[in-house]
């Protein structure tokens, strides 16, 4: 759709595995799961009118159409803070009824393990919260979706909650929503010179010392903060090598990506992520300084300045004036200085 967004596939990873988006929203952490979701955005321009169902906090262009946003908070009894610049939105798709859902922040995706999953005793039939996940890191409410589509069609209860106020008042902010308003309804117009890539193909971007990267989402299986985890060191390995990780019963080794694209070796941020993929024979992660979005590459526009001189990037285009770079995960997968002996 537009820059700065997360387009997600029902198929993620090429199995049949079910995931869950997990998000913020003030103080508390919930799920929606993926099937039901089409993408993920940064806020943008949001209308408000005053009269308003409960829980809607107004509407914005999606793809030419006008979408409801649904506010959680009042149908789980929490008062809702100001918004902000970085505020996300999660398009769902519920029998042909499109909306999106306000989100804070975006934390992880996640497969979704059944026996971590406990049925709450809920008595209103209406309650948008039935299930709890229980994840190493977080105790996850996972959103009836089904629930809150019924909520958006049949809700008539009046709204109390003045939105118009809550959003961003500084003029840089109001200048950057507006932007990507503008941008969202630029880019449903096809682009020529496209770069050869599948419509369905889904990518992870993340940033390298303020250089963006992106790569294709079916290899990777999960992303976690690269100080959560604990690494082992090994001798004798490349300098790009940070050692190996055990991630669910698995050796993952690490490999600082900045410094194996032959650049510096990467300074070790509050923001800095392991993106964990699976390969042929063994799963890598990649240390990478911050992950931003995953978004569709249907439509992007070439940039004729791209020469191809790396040969683990695919190409590379610009939007906004900003350069990005897509990655090709099986170059890297095929450089044997990669491979060590864990054994």
């Amino acid at each position: 759709m537009n820059n700065n967004s997360i387009i997600i596939s029902d198929n993620l990873a090429g199995n049949k595995t079910e995931y869950l988006i997990i998000f913020r929203k003030g103080v508390n952490i919930y799920g929606i799961n993926i099937k039901n979701i089409l993408e993920i955005i940064n806020i943008p321009l949001i209308e408000t009118p005053m009269i308003m169902p409960k829980g809607i906090i107004g509407f914005c262009n999606y793809n030419g159409a006008m979408i409801k946003i649904i506010d959680i908070n009042p149908f789980l009894g929490f008062s809702t803070d100001n918004f902000s610049v970085n505020d996300k939105l999660i398009i769902v798709n519920v029998q042909d009824n499109c909306f999106a859902v306000h989100a804070e922040e975006i934390i992880n995706i996640i497969p979704l393990a059944e026996e971590n999953v406990q049925i709450l005793p809920v008595e209103n039939k209406n309650a948008i919260l039935r299930e709890i996940y229980n994840s190493q890191e977080h105790s996850i409410n996972i959103i009836d979706i089904q629930i809150l589509n019924d909520i958006t069609l049949n809700n008539t209860e009046k709204n109390t909650i003045n939105y118009s106020e809550l959003m961003p008042k500084d003029e840089e902010s109001k200048k950057t929503l507006r932007l990507r308003t503008e941008n969202n309804i630029l880019n449903n117009d096809n682009y020529t010179s496209l770069i050869n890539l599948p419509v369905t193909n889904q990518f992870l971007l993340f940033t390298l010392d303020n250089n963006n990267y992106y790569l294709d989402l079916k290899y990777i299986k999960e992303f976690v903060s690269y100080n959560r985890v604990n690494i082992t060191k090994l001798p004798y390995t490349k300098n790009f090598i940070k050692g190996i990780i055990n991630s669910k019963g698995d050796f993952v080794v690490v490999i600082d990506l900045k410094r194996f694209l032959n650049k510096e070796e990467s300074i070790i941020k509050d923001s800095s992520k392991l993106i964990i993929t699976e390969g042929r024979n063994f799963n890598i992660a990649f240390l990478v300084d911050d992950i931003k979005y995953i978004k569709s590459l249907n439509n992007i526009k070439k940039d004729e300045r791209y020469t191809g001189n790396s040969k683990y990037i695919i190409s590379e285009f610009t939007e906004d004036n900003e350069l990005y770079s897509i990655l090709s995960y099986e170059k890297i997968l095929s450089d044997e200085r990669i491979y060590i002996d864990i054994n």
